[in-house]
Formats: structure tokens, C-alpha cells, sequence
């Protein structure tokens, strides 16, 4: 990435370290429903952002990243219903998450 990474980048990476290390103390029998879709949506958004950096057409991915941050919220609101994010922990994601969407918007401006 020709040693720079965009401020959305670096601030999304350090939140799916912290979203992987939550979901490796869910329990086992969520493992194969909850905790496989936010890590799929989660590794797809970081794939996303990666892409970005290189396309010069960033507004294609504009509603897939956008679906995804949606996607994010709604699984770990629903990880929080079911116990195994506090809420002090949902609010640190759903507030990174929605700095990360406004980064996103700053970034790329759909025609």
C-alpha cells in the first residue's frame, strides 16, 4: 500500500483487532451463527477498504460498504441482546463504526 494507509483504514483495522478478539470469547455454540457473520462481514469490509486504496473508481463499493457497516451494527446489537457484548463494549463498536461510515462518506462521494 505504498507505505501509506488512509486514516479509515488504519481506524478499521484497529477495530477488527478488537472485534476478533471479542468474538474469540463467545461461546462455542455461537460460534458457526453469530460469531461467522460478523467475522464474514468484518474481514469483507477490510477487503473493501484495501480495494479502495487502489481503485480510482471508490464510489463502486460505495453501497456494498455501506450495507456492510449496517450489517456490523445490527449483528453486534444483536450479540449485545444475547449477553456477550456489554453494553460498554457495544457502545465503543457502534461509535467506531459510525466514525468509520462518516470517514467512508468524506472519502468517497457517490456521483
Amino acid at each position: 500500500m505504498n507505505g501509506h494507509r488512509p486514516p479509515i483504514y488504519t481506524k478499521y483495522y484497529d477495530l477488527l483487532g478488537w472485534l476478533l478478539d471479542r468474538t474469540a470469547k463467545f461461546p462455542k455454540n455461537m460460534r458457526f451463527g453469530l460469531v461467522q457473520k460478523i467475522e464474514t462481514v468484518a474481514l469483507r469490509l477490510l477487503e473493501q477498504f484495501i480495494e479502495a486504496i487502489y481503485r480510482k473508481d471508490r464510489a463502486a463499493l460505495y453501497l456494498s460498504v455501506n450495507l456492510d457497516l449496517e450489517k456490523l451494527r445490527v449483528f453486534l446489537r444483536l450479540s449485545h441482546d444475547r449477553h456477550v457484548l456489554s453494553a460498554d463494549q457495544l457502545r465503543y463498536a457502534i461509535g467506531a463504526i459510525d466514525e468509520i461510515g462518516r470517514m467512508w462518506h468524506g472519502w468517497v462521494k457517490p456521483k
